[in-house]
């Protein structure tokens, strides 16, 4: 760049034609160049023309957020559409202002959770228009009224992301709400366990492997994974299980400070764990099944219909037939 100056500070002979010839060409070239090293410089520090800033440097956060909302029962799903008219269908929306640094779909694993549901939608909007996401919410739901299997509509689901271009997907339980907005929902270089602090378990981390509630994961990171294991039925060891599989492929399975990495855990009906010794038995080979039990599987499941609805994609997931051996001990 000093280059360029010293010779734009050059005086010419602007007589002799072919010097004006060779300048001209010159000049042309470097403007080139000056406009090539400037967008490498702006790249580098972040300040890309029309990027929108970082999630941490963002200034309009709020911090710790009011909990009382999550009292209200009466919510209607008509009230958020109206309380969001920027919402595009799918419950997707983005900045207008700036270029979003990443897209996002958050995957919401759903069953007979209905007033949940509205009240997640409605409560997370906000926060992730303030974090300047470009979002769309899939909410996955088992077909039929069989045992469930989380790990397969799971699955399902991020396949169906996979058609929306999006860059990480976000694995956020219906009843989890974030009690500080500073806890980015980008998408982060590791598997993130963002709801790693819940008021029902004291705050506090009970063990490494745990990843539920909340688990942010890129999409090439998830497949890298292979996704959930399909073999958990009913509730209780899939999310363990995905724990198992990050930390045996060497990943870190990143969390956010004490702080802002705080949840709160709608009341709700409590499920005792079902078939605690398929449960542990299956746990105990988990990283043993990581190459043929997951997301590769796709026989395992089946997409019957989609919906797009104002705030979110709803699935509606066939996952095949239950095993005799879960149906007798559940």
């Amino acid at each position: 760049l000093l280059f360029c100056s010293l010779f734009r500070s050059h005086i010419l002979d602007e007589s002799d034609p072919k010097e004006l010839e060779i300048a001209r060409q010159t000049l042309t070239f470097l403007n080139s160049f000056e406009e090539i090293i400037g967008a490498k410089t702006l790249e580098k520090s972040g300040l890309t023309d029309g990027l929108c800033p970082e999630t941490s440097s963002i200034p309009d956060f709020r911090g710790s957020l009011p909990q009382a909302v999550l009292l209200i029962e009466n919510l209607q799903e008509a009230d958020v559409v109206a309380a969001h008219p920027e919402v595009e269908l799918g419950g997707e929306w983005k900045p207008t202002d700036c270029k979003a640094r990443h897209r996002v779909g958050i995957i919401v694993p759903f069953r007979d959770r209905q007033s949940h549901l509205t009240r997640l939608l409605d409560f997370l909007i906000p926060i992730l228009q303030r974090q300047r996401l470009d979002f769309r919410f899939i909410v996955t739901e088992q077909y039929g009224n069989d045992l469930f299997n989380k790990g397969r509509i799971m699955n399902a689901a991020f396949r169906f992301a996979e058609t929306l271009n999006v860059d990480c997907v976000i694995f956020h339980d219906v009843d989890m709400f974030p009690q500080d907005d500073r806890n980015p929902y980008a998408c982060p270089p590791f598997p993130r366990h963002m709801g790693a602090f819940v008021n029902t378990l004291g705050y506090q981390l009970w063990y490494e492997e745990i990843v539920g509630g909340v688990l942010a994961v890129s999409m090439e990171d998830y497949r890298v994974i292979n996704g959930y294991s399909n073999m958990y039925w009913a509730w209780g060891g899939e999310d363990d299980d995905m724990g198992k599989r990050i930390l045996s492929l060497n990943y870190t399975i990143e969390r956010p400070d004490p702080e802002t990495g705080r949840y709160s855990m709608l009341k709700h009906v409590k499920r005792k764990r079902t078939a605690p010794k398929l449960v542990y038995k299956l746990l105990d080979i988990a990283e043993k099944r990581v190459a043929y039990d997951g997301l590769n599987e796709t026989d395992k499941w089946t997409i019957r219909k989609i919906t797009v609805r104002p705030l979110y994609y709803h699935l509606y997931v066939d996952v095949g037939k239950v095993p005799d051996e879960w149906r007798e001990k559940s």
